[in-house]
């Protein structure tokens, strides 16, 4: 049995939750995938893991108390943590947003979509990181 790939997802859309959750098993890849509901919980969940580190670290740039963006900086500043791939999956279609997600370290910036059919492509885009 392949063993399963773990994906930290920050999100505090329930309804993107759902989407992913869906698209992931539809394409049938071996994954586990732990949400958050923001960038504080994020950094928390990394800092309790006992070296158990996920493969893909996903974030939404609009979470409350703190956003993606703050998470991506504090992530690629810490050297426990800056080697784990980080996707930003957000609405935001903004030049500045992906410049500075860029800049920051995100590897690959995507919009979210409106069916499933898109979020199955979105899971496709995100699977190169858990090969």
């Amino acid at each position: 049995m392949e063993e399963k790939k773990k994906v930290l997802y920050a999100d505090d859309d329930l309804d993107d939750k759902a989407w992913i959750i869906e698209a992931w098993e539809t394409l049938d890849f071996p994954l586990q995938i732990e949400f958050v509901d923001n960038g504080r919980q994020a950094i928390e969940y990394l800092q309790q893991s006992d070296g158990a580190m996920p493969a893909l670290i996903v974030l939404d740039l609009n979470m409350p108390e703190m956003d993606g963006r703050q998470t991506l900086q504090k992530l690629k500043n810490d050297p426990q943590f800056r080697h784990i791939p980080v996707v930003i999956v957000t609405t935001s279609t903004s030049k500045l947003d992906i410049e500075v997600c860029k800049r920051l370290g995100a590897s690959q910036f995507l919009t979210k979509p409106d069916t499933h059919a898109e979020w199955q492509e979105i899971v496709q885009q995100l699977q190169p990181y858990l090969a």
